[in-house]
C-alpha cells in the first residue's frame, strides 16, 4: 500500500472562463486524490470571474466563509478582459507575475501543476502557455525577488487544453492553433510543458454543437484527471506523472490525449476487452495506431485486489496484448490503483500520446490560415500586438512537431 506522506502534491492553475469553469467543478468531488483544495482560478475579467466565484459558493456551500472562496480566484491584469486575443492574456500575465507567483506560493510545496484552459479564448490561452514558459525558464519576469521558491525549480508542468466546437467562430480556431503551439514549444523552439492533454468539445460532446453540454465535458475532463492523479496518489505499482512526462519528453512526443471508460463489470469483462472500450472513448479525434506512448490506469475496488480478482500482472499482460493486437509499438507503463467501496465497477483511464494531431488540427486549420495574414502585425485591445515573426514562429513550431509525430 502506498504511503500517505510520499504521493505527489498537485495544484490546479486554471485561467479564463472556461479553464474556471472546469476547476471549479474540483469543488464538488468527495474527494480529490493528491489536489486537497490547491485550486486557483484566474481572469483578466471581472464579471467573468465573480461568476467563477459564484460556481464555487455553489460547489462549496453558501456557508463557507467568503475570504475562503475568494483565496481560490485571482483578477489579473489592468485591462479587464483579454478581448479574445491571446497576446492581451499573455500580456495580462506577465503585468501581475508576481501576483500570480505569490498566489501559487500560498498553497505550499507542490510536486507538479495542472494548468487548465479553453484554446479558444484570450485570456487562458494567453496567460497559461506564458506561465508555463516562465516557471520553466526560471521566472525570469518576476519584479519581486521573494515571490519564488525553491521547490518551484523542480516543478513537473502539465497542461490541459479543450478545443473549440467545430461550428465556432474563425477567431477561437485561430487561437487554439495558437495556443496548442505555445504550449508544446517555447519562441525558441524548445519543449514548454512537460504534458500537454488535450480535449475536444465537440468529440466529447453526443450533441455536437448542441452548446449546452460543458457539464458533462467538464466533468468527463476531471473523471480523467482523477485517474490520473490518483495513480500516483495510490498505488499498487510505481507510475505516477514522472513516468508520464519522463520517455514522451525524449521522444518528442508528450502531446495526449485521456480515453476513459468508467464503471465496467469487473466480474464479467476480460481487462483487454475494458482497454477496448477506453480507446473507444478518446477525448480528440485520432487514429489509436499512431500512438507511440500510452499509460494505462485501472482503477477497481480495493476489495477485488486483495481477493486476487485483479493483480497488476493481469494488468500488464492485458495492456502488452492490447498493444499488440492494434499494433502499437508503445514506450508506456500499466499501473493497478484502488478505490474505496465494494461492489465490481472497474474504471480504466488510457493516456495516448504522441499520436497524429492532423485530425484534430484539420478542423481548424483553414480558419487559421485565413485569420492569420490579417492578425500578425496587429494589436487589438489591450495594446498588445502579435508581429508576423511571432506567427510565423508558431507556425513553423507546431509543423515541425506534428510532422515528426505523424512520420
Amino acid at each position: 500500500m502506498a504511503q500517505t506522506d510520499t504521493f505527489t502534491r498537485w495544484s490546479v492553475i486554471a485561467s479564463g472562463e472556461g479553464g474556471g469553469r472546469i476547476a471549479s467543478q474540483f469543488f464538488d468531488r468527495t474527494e480529490n486524490p493528491g489536489i486537497d483544495d490547491r485550486i486557483l482560478v484566474m481572469n483578466t475579467n471581472r464579471a467573468d470571474l465573480r461568476n467563477t466565484i459564484d460556481r464555487l459558493k455553489s460547489k462549496l456551500g453558501a456557508t463557507e466563509d467568503e475570504d475562503v472562496i475568494e483565496s481560490h480566484a485571482l483578477e489579473f491584469g489592468s485591462q479587464q478582459g483579454a478581448g479574445n486575443f491571446f497576446p492581451n492574456g499573455a500580456a495580462c500575465a506577465r503585468e501581475d507575475l508576481d501576483r500570480i507567483v505569490n498566489r501559487i506560493t500560498e498553497f505550499g510545496t507542490t510536486d507538479a501543476f495542472m494548468h487548465v484552459a479553453t484554446l479558444g479564448g484570450g485570456t487562458g490561452n494567453g496567460s497559461i502557455p506564458y506561465v508555463v514558459d516562465q516557471f520553466r525558464d526560471g521566472l525570469r519576469d518576476l519584479n519581486d525577488n521573494n515571490a519564488a521558491e525553491e521547490w518551484m525549480d523542480s516543478v513537473i508542468h502539465a497542461a490541459f487544453g479543450v478545443w473549440p466546437y467545430y461550428y465556432e467562430q474563425p477567431q477561437r480556431h485561430f487561437n487554439a492553433v495558437c495556443g496548442l503551439s505555445r504550449l508544446l514549444r517555447t519562441d525558441d523552439d524548445e519543449q514548454n510543458a512537460d504534458m500537454v492533454l488535450l480535449a475536444s468539445n465537440s468529440h466529447l460532446d453526443d450533441e455536437d454543437g448542441a452548446g449546452d453540454q460543458y457539464d458533462s465535458i467538464n466533468d468527463a475532463i476531471i473523471t480523467a484527471i482523477d485517474l490520473m492523479i490518483g495513480a500516483g496518489r495510490e498505488t499498487r505499482s510505481v507510475i505516477d506523472i514522472k513516468d508520464y512526462v519522463t520517455i514522451p519528453s525524449q521522444m518528442d512526443a508528450y502531446h495526449f490525449t485521456p480515453a476513459v471508460a468508467t464503471d465496467l463489470n469487473g466480474s464479467v469483462y476480460e481487462l483487454e476487452y475494458m482497454l477496448d472500450q477506453a480507446a473507444s472513448g478518446t477525448f480528440v479525434p485520432m487514429d489509436v495506431e499512431t500512438t507511440t506512448a500510452a499509460y494505462a490506469i485501472v482503477r477497481t475496488p480495493e476489495r477485488m485486489i486483495d481477493d486476487g480478482e485483479i493483480t497488476e500482472p493481469d494488468v500488464y499482460q492485458a495492456f502488452r496484448e492490447w498493444t499488440a493486437k492494434h499494433d502499437i509499438n508503445v514506450a508506456g507503463q500499466a499501473s493497478l490503483t484502488p478505490k474505496r467501496g465494494r461492489g465490481s465497477d472497474v474504471d480504466v483511464l488510457l493516456l495516448l500520446g504522441g499520436f497524429d494531431l492532423n485530425p484534430l488540427l484539420d478542423h481548424s486549420w483553414d480558419d487559421f490560415e485565413m485569420l492569420g495574414e490579417t492578425l500578425a502585425g496587429q494589436s487589438r485591445g489591450g495594446g498588445a500586438d502579435l508581429t508576423s515573426a511571432q506567427l510565423d514562429r508558431i507556425v513553423d513550431n507546431l509543423e515541425s512537431y506534428v510532422e515528426r509525430n505523424a512520420e
